[in-house]
């Protein structure tokens, strides 16, 4: 790899809270983080990370969205992209010329989705691309900082009469998902599906302490035969074990009948993972689809366990199992609608993984916020990161890959469910 390249990615999601599409970001290591140009994609970048990663590895089977500039949008290399995974997003920014809007008009008719990127829907964008309304695929609008009110209201009445998608961005709560539903928004980029509602629940629900009692158990040195029982009693979670193993996901020569075979088969950890990653999925969605709250754990469990990894290379399986339990943690407030506080009372875990969960401090804090950090796409307190541990940039972009692969890999086990 000649040259490194960034790499983030967040999630654009349907009204049913599942994804629809990543937002792709990049920066090419010869920007400086805070140069705009940095944070679109080049050809040379977007080509050579498709080539070191593969479009299936880094997006599974969802599509797209790369933030492109001008330069960008006339590089005919473009079309060369296949338009099937891409949406290609230009900035409001933009000097919206003669030459530019017949541009655009041109990939449309040769089939490639244009959207256009975190508007801030007001008179002035409707006078600068009232034209080119029809000839955007997309339309994505920073709610955050568009003026609210019957304004707001009759300008998006004016783009929904064209055949485009709109997409909310910016939505940080499930009160402005709400509101953006009902205004017509069918898209949602924000972090709304990962905070808890008003947490009045001060009892964790009996349902949940039983899987809370059986994940203490895997992670015990309890027996083997204790543990099967326990769950065995648990009829929903067996079936959904036995579902699970059973699928063409392990490919297992012959069907698993028992849970005393599951846990032999997968071990412990395995089956305390997949425990939680079950109740995640369960949390939000229609049965059967894959649900983002888990994917979101998937990532900052794989990120949390490779980033301490890199920081301590000769670090013991313990601690790279404890740093994996923070991200396994980290989400539960929101599954459960209880405190976070409330909820680590129920496990056995250290006061280390405690204080990086409830304060983003002691012995897992800094990795904790870092792997925050990854999911915002915020570059510059990554760089300091990176610096600070003296982690290798490419063993970052690895990291990245791999753990992209290990989500994509969870969201089609999920889907089978």
């Amino acid at each position: 790899m000649s040259d490194f390249h960034m790499l983030g990615r967040q999630p654009i999601l349907d009204g049913k809270k599942k994804v629809y599409a990543y937002d792709l970001f990049f920066r090419d290591e010869k920007s400086a983080p805070n140069e705009v140009s940095g944070r679109f994609a080049s050809i040379s970048v977007l080509t050579n990370v498709l080539n070191q990663f593969g479009a299936k590895e880094i997006l599974g089977n969802r599509k797209a969205f790369v933030r492109i500039d001008n330069d960008f949008l006339f590089n005919d290399l473009l079309l060369n992209m296949p338009k099937d995974i891409f949406v290609f997003s230009v900035l409001p920014e933009m000097r919206f010329n003669m030459e530019i809007a017949r541009r655009i008009v041109e990939l449309r008719k040769k089939g490639f989705d244009i959207a256009l990127n975190d508007a801030i829907l007001d008179e002035r964008l409707i006078q600068r691309i009232g034209p080119l309304l029809p000839y955007f695929s997309y339309i994505k609008i920073d709610v955050e900082r568009s003026p609210r009110g019957e304004v707001f209201h009759e300008l998006l009445a004016k783009i929904k009469q064209y055949d485009n998608t709109l997409i909310a961005s910016k939505v940080e709560s499930p009160e402005t998902t709400q509101i953006c539903e009902n205004l017509g928004f069918q898209l949602f980029q924000g972090y709304f599906f990962s905070k808890p509602q008003l947490l009045k629940q001060e009892k964790i629900d009996p349902h949940y302490r039983s899987v809370i009692h059986a994940y203490n158990l895997l992670i015990s040195n309890a027996d083997v035969e204790e543990i099967a029982s326990y769950l065995e009693q648990h009829s929903a979670l067996s079936l959904q074990l036995l579902r699970y193993v059973n699928s063409a996901a392990l490919s297992l020569a012959r069907e698993i009948s028992s849970i005393q075979e599951v846990i032999l088969l997968l071990g412990r950890h395995n089956v305390a993972q997949w425990l939680m990653m079950i109740i995640y999925a369960q949390s939000m969605g229609e049965k059967g689809g894959s649900s983002t709250l888990a994917l979101m754990a998937k990532s900052r469990m794989e990120l949390m366990r490779r980033t301490w990894q890199l920081m301590h290379p000769e670090a013991p399986k313990s601690e790279l199992d404890e740093a994996y339990f923070v991200g396994t943690l980290s989400l539960l407030d929101v599954v459960m609608h209880a405190p976070m506080e409330k909820i680590l009372d129920e496990f056995n875990i250290s006061q280390d993984v405690k204080d990086a969960l409830l304060k983003g401090s002691g012995k897992f804090g800094r990795t904790f916020l870092f792997v925050k950090s990854i999911e915002e796409c915020n570059q510059n307190a990554i760089d300091l990161f990176l610096n600070f541990y003296r982690i290798d940039k490419r063993d970052y972009e690895k990291m990245i890959y791999e753990t992209s692969i290990a989500v994509n890999r969870l969201d089609e086990e999920l889907e089978k469910l």
